[in-house]
């Protein structure tokens, strides 16, 4: 017997996954004993895998595309409640959340289910990341609309998303703050060379007019 064929074969002979018991929760979530092991599933997103809660009962052996089913969605669960917690400590972006539960050893399948349900219910919000992200930024260090765009696109948050949020954190009067707090740090770097200072608020976003308005303003 060849190798393949050993493989058929003992494909054949695996005993199926047979459930012994299913408990039913209120809120649509169901944990199912079966084989020896025990799965805490949501039973929308079974049904949504192919394996519909009508079929779950005691005794029922599962083929390989309802085990394969079952087992995703007690992992994909796990990863949703990992990420809960991950967006309960800070906002993430959905790249970040998912760099992050990759790393925890979540399949990407499950990883993709459950950033769905994340921010099918809110918990995930790309633009309510950027908001934070770019606020946080620009009360931390000297930052312009360039260096947080950047900084925006390596989190994964696309170049919509990220304009809007810049626009909505740097109005007119927050952007001049924000220019004024650059300006400052980036002449104290330069060793008070202002044509240093002025390059490296160009590179953060700034344009040469608006950085000469406040020169001017500020120096009069």
């Amino acid at each position: 017997m060849d190798k393949a064929q050993e493989i058929a074969e003992s494909r054949r002979e695996a005993p199926r996954l047979r459930i012994e018991s299913v408990r039913r929760g209120a809120s649509g979530v169901a944990t199912i004993a079966a084989g020896g092991s025990s799965f805490l599933v949501e039973l929308e997103l079974l049904d949504s895998l192919g394996l519909p809660p009508a079929a779950l009962a005691a005794g029922t052996e599962l083929d390989e595309a309802g085990e394969a089913a079952l087992r995703l969605a007690a992992e994909a669960r796990e990863a949703e409640k990992r990420g809960l917690a991950l967006l309960a400590r800070a906002e993430q972006s959905a790249f970040m959340l998912k760099v992050k539960l990759g790393s925890r050893g979540f399949s990407g399948r499950a990883v993709s289910l459950a950033l769905e349900r994340l921010a099918e219910r809110g918990w995930l919000d790309e633009a309510r990341f950027a908001r934070a992200y770019v606020a946080s930024r620009l009360a931390r260090r000297a930052e312009g609309p360039a260096s947080l765009a950047a900084a925006l696109r390596a989190r994964g948050v696309d170049e919509e998303t990220a304009r809007s949020a810049i626009a909505a954190l740097l109005d007119p009067e927050a952007r001049r703050a924000a220019l004024g707090r650059a300006w400052a740090a980036e002449l104290k770097k330069a060793k008070g060379d202002p044509a240093a200072a002025r390059s490296r608020l160009r590179a953060l976003g700034f344009g040469s007019s608006e950085i000469s308005a406040y020169r001017e303003e500020t120096e009069a």
